[in-house]
């Protein structure tokens, strides 16, 4: 955008407004961060509970409530689940910090 438009929107702009306009970039740096947190220890929630995911899988296999596949699946979404979560929520986290730092 070019600076003098710019400068022309910020001067029209009302007091109340132009502190709303300097705040909000800084309140959606802060829920970047929440949100990178969040998406972390989802990831890293669902790895620690995969190991009891696979038991009772195999548990519902042996007393026929469930099929190879169908476990075989359950256990793939998890993993892979577990997987895009944590590196989703590092890459925001490092995106987030990058522009913080700018």
């Amino acid at each position: 955008m070019n600076i003098a438009l710019l400068t022309i929107l910020l001067n029209r702009l009302p007091s109340h407004g132009l502190i709303v306009a300097q705040a909000a970039p800084r309140m959606f740096d802060e829920m970047g961060v929440g949100a990178a947190i969040l998406l972390t220890l989802l990831g890293t929630m669902l790895h620690w509970r995969l190991p009891g995911v696979r038991m009772s899988a195999e548990e519902h296999i042996k007393d026929n409530k469930m099929t190879e596949d169908q476990a075989r699946r359950q256990l793939r979404f998890y993993k892979r689940c577990a997987m895009i979560a944590t590196f989703l929520g590092v890459v925001v986290l490092i995106a987030v910090m990058f522009d913080l730092a700018q």
